[in-house]
């Protein structure tokens, strides 16, 4: 009998080549019991990922989220996959109460930063993304290219036109 521990590298290998039949069958093999693991529920989050399962995916991310709330993983990808379902003031409400048990978390808040943003909350979506850029550098790059982000970019430069 293969561990769970294994099938889950070997889960992970086939997805990190693009196999999602192989990792998905993978997965099935564990047992149930083994199956509300955070681990588990990682790559089973990544496999949802991979195949656009976003309610599916919705639902581990929820529970990796109750079962792990300091891993942000479970945060971002549930937010994430409400967003993908156009829920995003749902998905607003995730990171916002993922925020409060990972508040370092740079990706949580530029996520937030782009929810806030496609609702019209311009101002939040501008503190937010500057706190994502103050924990992690790399996301002022990000920000230029994201459309989520097309409303704060158009509130900033109607701002600097108005001067």
């Amino acid at each position: 009998m293969i561990r769970t521990k294994t099938r889950l590298k070997y889960a992970s290998g086939y997805l990190d080549l693009g196999m999602t039949k192989e990792a998905a069958k993978e997965l099935e093999a564990i047992e149930d019991k083994e199956q509300f693991l955070g681990e588990y529920l990682s790559v089973r989050i990544r496999l949802h990922l991979g195949t656009k399962r976003w309610k599916q995916m919705e639902l581990a991310a929820q529970r990796l989220s109750e079962l792990e709330p300091e891993n942000p993983y479970g945060w971002v990808n549930w937010a994430y996959a409400l967003r993908e379902r156009n829920q995003v003031k749902k998905a607003m409400s995730v990171a916002e109460n993922g925020l409060e048990f990972v508040p370092k978390e740079a990706l949580l808040w530029f996520n937030f930063a782009c929810y806030c943003s496609l609702l019209g909350e311009v101002e939040d979506a501008s503190h937010h993304l500057n706190e994502a850029v103050r924990l992690d550098k790399a996301f002022e790059a990000e920000a230029v290219d994201d459309p989520d982000l097309d409303n704060l970019w158009k509130w900033i430069r109607s701002n600097e036109n108005a001067s």
